[in-house]
């Protein structure tokens, strides 16, 4: 029996070589965007189903939850839970660090629009002064700028170690890679 014809992605895909371009990361990073990070998501993703009037008050006490919006509670929800298999799951399998960069870079582009949307909040309440802030505002702020500022060190390979076979390359072309430079120099 003859074997079906071979597709351009059949094709492309058995015989291309991919070399995974993952190096070190800092531990820092590691057991914040891979372990703690997914957690507060989860987390958020939780109160805005359960308990979203809880949620709506840790940006305002000024504002009121209806019902009626629980819709875009639920949306919210499910873009934290995405937030989290992201970080711990799609993070964990990703041997290229320009996925660990697309995936930072586009939740440090969300980051900075929570931000924006709390700042106008604060600005609407005449509340933009630190000093008269509720622990709430702080935890608020303070867990968009802080693994924002990660997001930013992280996506300038502050704390990301050298790529290449020498510096511990990933995957099998990296072994084969390696194997050749043993090859030449021994």
């Amino acid at each position: 029996m003859a074997s079906p014809p071979a597709t351009a992605f059949s094709t492309a895909t058995s015989t291309a070589t991919y070399t995974a371009t993952l190096p070190s990361i800092s531990l820092v990073y590691r057991v914040w965007l891979l372990y703690l990070e997914p957690v507060f998501a989860l987390n958020g993703a939780a109160l805005c189903v359960f308990a979203p009037a809880l949620f709506l008050n840790t940006f305002s006490p000024h504002l009121t939850y209806a019902p009626s919006n629980q819709i875009i509670y639920d949306q919210l929800a499910a873009t934290y839970a995405l937030f989290a298999f992201n970080q711990a799951i799609v993070l964990r399998v990703a041997q290229d660090i320009r996925v660990w960069k697309a995936i930072l870079g586009g939740i440090l582009m969300c980051d900075t629009v929570h931000l924006w949307a709390g700042w106008k909040v604060m600005v609407q309440e005449g509340n933009t002064w630190p000093m008269g802030w509720r622990a709430e505002d702080w935890v608020a702020v303070l867990l968009l700028v802080l693994p924002g500022a990660m997001r930013v060190a992280f996506l300038m390979d502050v704390g990301i170690g050298k790529m290449g076979a020498e510096e511990g390359e990933l995957g099998v072309q990296g072994l084969r890679n390696s194997a050749k430079v043993d090859k030449k120099t021994g």
